[in-house]
């Protein structure tokens, strides 16, 4: 295939532009917005597509580029974006895409409608090419990835994507590619007091004392996680601190929300035991009572990197990055977690941008990090080597 264009580099930042430009914030998602444009793009270049229905104003959609031999390979992206303060945004309106050099910013310039963009992309230059892919190829946008990845569920309950080979996540990887992900631990802590009078703070127990003295305590002993090769750190982020419910009265209740992307199983089971055994201890500190539930519990995914169809990628993102091949989990989740359990199939994640600028004001994709994914993602649906 002939090497990417200046008109397909062109049309991939336009097309970047145009996304977001389209509200997707989750909650409340109305992800048919992104939806009717992606439907109404792949209709232009002959390519029939279908919604996944998840609830009013969202939906997922799935198409299919036919391909030379069976099976599929699914290129998957979210629609969704997070929520955002304009008002912290000093670059531009989150929803005014502005390009300065090598940057891009607006809301989900990374994370990940550079992504979706550069499977669209992708697509078109099949197209153009007039050659059929390797495998079929299978175009997934999904809805309430940032929330509860229930797109994704829905899309691999739909029986499109029965016959997918490798499923290639185009999440923002800071031109690595990996080939699984952290599994996901969710904990919710709570320390119970005994209210009182705010003026009178000695006569109650206040919650919030041993739910900070937790919280500082699994800071310092979390930075302790050892680095396993080619898996990385157990991370434990301490998400949400609330207690109390006026001012002048002592607070009887304080819950700790903890964010831990896991390793491994024993790295999930070191993690439980850390946060029942740390807050335990700095309960009993203060006279107060502690108790923990797990809420989300997504196992870690790795793939094997001498699966063909990964084994090529690799060869491919190595030739076009000039980057010898370390192989890898992404730090962070994806639709993976619901797509691969479930189909038994091999991941690739590997997109435009890097997961450091997701999640904040001022979000930027670095356009070359753009044209690089597009060079990748092309040569390696169409079946070059």
């Amino acid at each position: 295939m002939r090497a990417i264009g200046d008109e397909a580099r062109r049309e991939i930042v336009e097309l970047l532009e145009t996304l977001i430009k389209i509200r997707s914030v989750n909650p409340p998602g109305e992800e048919d917005r992104v939806a009717d444009f992606i439907e109404a793009y792949l209709a232009e270049l002959g390519i029939d597509s279908q919604r996944v229905p998840l609830e009013a104003g969202r939906s997922s959609v799935v198409a299919r580029i036919p391909g030379e031999s069976e099976g599929s390979i699914v290129l998957c992206g979210h629609m969704d974006t997070v929520d955002t303060d304009p008002e912290k945004w000093t670059s531009t309106d989150p929803f005014t895409p502005k390009r300065d050099g090598d940057r891009l910013w607006g809301l989900g310039a990374a994370d990940m409608k550079s992504g979706v963009a550069a499977i669209l992309q992708a697509a078109k230059e099949i197209v153009r090419e007039g050659v059929a892919p390797s495998h079929d190829l299978v175009l997934a946008f999904t809805a309430d990835e940032e929330r509860a990845y229930r797109g994704a569920a829905s899309v691999a309950a739909s029986g499109l994507i029965d016959d997918a080979l490798l499923l290639l996540i185009t999440e923002p990887t800071g031109r690595s590619a990996y080939v699984g992900q952290k599994g996901e631990l969710w904990v919710e802590a709570t320390f119970h007091g005994q209210g009182g009078h705010g003026s009178i703070p000695e006569a109650g127990i206040s919650a919030i004392l041993p739910a900070a003295a937790f919280c500082v305590e699994l800071d310092e002993r979390s930075r302790t996680f050892p680095d396993l090769p080619g898996l990385g750190r157990t991370s434990l982020n301490i998400g949400q601190l609330n207690g109390g419910w006026q001012v002048n009265v002592v607070p009887d209740t304080a819950t700790v929300r903890l964010d831990s992307r896991v390793v491994s199983s024993e790295e999930r089971d070191r993690v439980v035991a850390l946060i029942e055994d740390v807050g335990g201890v700095c309960a009993k500190a203060y006279g107060a009572r502690f108790d923990c539930r797990v809420f989300n519990d997504k196992a870690r995914i790795v793939s094997d990197e001498t699966d063909p169809n990964i084994a090529r990628f690799l060869r491919i993102h190595a030739d076009v990055t000039g980057r010898p091949v370390e192989v890898h989990i992404a730090p962070y989740s994806t639709d993976a977690v619901e797509i691969v359990p479930r189909l038994e199939v091999p991941v690739i994640i590997y997109g435009p941008g890097a997961i450091e600028q997701a999640h904040q004001p001022d979000e930027y994709v670095e356009v070359s990090t753009l044209f690089e994914a597009l060079e990748i993602l092309t040569r390696f649906t169409i079946g070059v080597a």
